[in-house]
């Protein structure tokens, strides 16, 4: 082989253009193992071919090298630009509040409406409770009065205070038990009219003393008066509004003896 015809036949161009056959490639290679001139000047080509790229070099676009990145690392999952939130623990209550979801402020809200609707309720139940407590002590009371109202009329004695000619109809009892208490019954009398009041007498010894005034507002069927010793009789007179000291004769309505 004439070595200086060979590297001048254009196939050194060729191998470092890239553009020699696989064949011509091969013989280039084995010629360039035992030919220290062959190679030189494949070295020397590849040399020339390397610099003339790099003065002609063209500067790729900005986004190229992103773009063959993004297509080189297509395996990798797809990452998303990370929203950068700044580390400033001064920012204004304004912000806070534009931070928080809006569905977070409307179960604010509705929890707030629960627990002040729950606290309603509670308190609404602890009025009842109470009102209730209130009313069986009032409702035991009356009992314990009513029991030992019983027990008292069961062993005193009934007076029957009938009309006096001016008031047939009318009609009273009273009831005078052994500790000489006596509780009187107003059955059919009318009301008193304004600024007067029923006042009840008893007579001891022929002479009227007073037993006390009859309590329209009472609201006890049977009213506990004043005490008495030796009564002779009963009698109901209507009087001045807190009474007299002496019963108005012409004003009596029922009277009873024992």
């Amino acid at each position: 082989m004439d070595i200086k015809t060979y590297i001048s036949s254009g196939v050194i161009e060729a191998y470092a253009m890239g553009t020699i056959s696989p064949e011509e490639a091969a013989i280039l290679e084995c010629v360039m193992i035992n030919n220290a001139e062959v190679k030189k000047a494949v070295l020397e080509v590849q040399q020339t071919i390397e610099r003339l790229a790099t003065e002609q070099a063209i500067q790729p676009p900005t986004y190229l090298k992103a773009e063959i990145l993004k297509k080189i690392e297509f395996g990798k999952p797809a990452q998303t630009a990370a929203k950068i939130i700044p580390l400033n623990s001064e920012r204004n209550e304004k912000d806070r509040n534009y931070a928080i979801p809006v569905w977070m402020k409307a179960a604010s809200v509705a929890l707030l409406f629960g627990l002040g609707y729950l606290g309603y309720e509670v308190n609404s139940k602890n009025a009842q409770l109470e009102q209730i407590a209130n009313n069986n002590t009032e409702l035991s009371t009356k009992i314990s009065s009513l029991e030992e109202m019983n027990a008292i009329l069961k062993d005193a004695k009934k007076i029957q205070l009938k009309g006096v000619e001016n008031h047939p109809d009318m009609l009273a009892e009273v009831y005078w038990d052994t500790s000489k208490k006596v509780y009187l019954d107003v059955k059919n009398l009318p009301a008193a009219p304004s600024g007067k009041q029923y006042q009840l007498w008893a007579i001891v010894d022929g002479k009227p003393v007073d037993m006390g005034m009859y309590n329209p507002q009472d609201k006890s069927t049977v009213q506990s008066m004043k005490s008495v010793e030796t009564p002779q009789a009963f009698a109901i007179t209507l009087e001045k509004e807190g009474g007299n000291a002496t019963p108005t004769m012409e004003e009596m309505y029922v009277m009873g003896t024992i």
